[in-house]
């Protein structure tokens, strides 16, 4: 009977109490920089672009694999120890990245920023 009442308890967890325990990290496409990405083992990490990316190109694809959903790309270590390159390229600009796989500090949800969104663009005939 204590397990029923444990299992009640725990639905009653508020939903503001769930979504602290998620992390985002907002990042800056920096073409001259690297960003670190951490990626825990057995657990996927989504990098979220403000586009649909036009290319992207992983430096190794034994250490971590990738999928592609819209603007986002899922990743996975492939080992405990993978580490490599990512690079992603939107509308001619190209972002860097240097992925690791971590069992310590690792990233859910990494948002990608772009430095030129702050410009005002005017389009010019």
């Amino acid at each position: 009977m204590p397990i029923a009442f444990v299992g009640l308890a725990m639905m009653q967890i508020p939903l503001s109490v769930i979504a602290q325990s998620s992390s985002l990290r907002v990042v800056r496409c920096d073409e001259a920089k690297m960003v670190e990405i951490y990626v825990r083992p057995n657990f996927g990490t989504v990098i979220s672009f403000p586009i649909k990316p036009d290319n992207v190109v992983l430096g190794s694809q034994k250490q971590f694999s990738i999928e592609y959903i819209k603007n986002d790309l899922a990743l996975s270590a492939l080992t405990t120890i993978s580490n490599t390159n990512l690079f992603v390229y939107l509308q001619g600009r190209r972002c860097g990245f240097h992925l690791r796989a971590t069992s310590g500090r690792h990233d859910n949800l990494v948002q990608v920023r772009d430095p030129e969104d702050s410009k005002l663009r005017v389009n010019l005939p």
